[in-house]
C-alpha cells in the first residue's frame, strides 16, 4: 500500500492520540477497565449478558430470552464500577468522534471544489 502520510502529518496525528490519552476521561477508563478485570464476578456477569444478547438474537427476539437478558442487564447496570467505566468511555468515544468529524468536515471541504 502506498504511504500518504508524511512524518509531519503522522506527527500531528499523534498530538491527536496524545490529546486523548492525556484526557482524565481517557485515564479514568483505562483505570477503571484495570479495576474490572480484577472483578471476577463483574467479569462473569459482563460474559453473561454477551451469551444471553447472542441468545436473544438467536431465538428470533423471543419474549422469554429477552427478559433473561433485560434482568441480567439490571445487575449489570447496578455495579458502580461498570456504570462509571461506561460513562467515561462513552465521553473517549465523544472525543474521538468530533475529531473523526473535524477530520471528515476538513477533507470534504478541501476535495469538494465544485460548490
Amino acid at each position: 500500500m502506498e504511504k500518504y502520510l508524511n512524518n509531519d502529518e503522522i506527527q500531528k496525528l499523534n498530538e491527536l492520540i496524545d490529546y486523548i490519552k492525556s484526557s482524565n476521561d481517557y485515564k479514568e477508563c483505562i483505570r477503571l477497565k484495570s479495576e474490572m478485570k480484577e472483578d471476577q464476578e463483574l467479569l462473569l456477569l459482563i460474559e453473561k449478558v454477551k451469551k444471553c444478547q447472542q441468545d436473544y438474537v438467536r431465538s428470533g427476539y423471543s419474549n422469554l430470552k429477552k427478559e433473561v437478558l433485560d434482568e441480567n442487564m439490571r445487575l449489570l447496570e447496578n455495579n458502580k464500577t461498570y456504570v462509571l467505566y461506561s460513562f467515561y468511555l462513552d465521553r473517549v468515544n465523544e472525543n474521538i468522534n468530533v475529531i473523526k468529524e473535524e477530520l471528515n468536515n476538513y477533507f470534504f471541504d478541501i476535495t469538494n471544489i465544485l460548490e
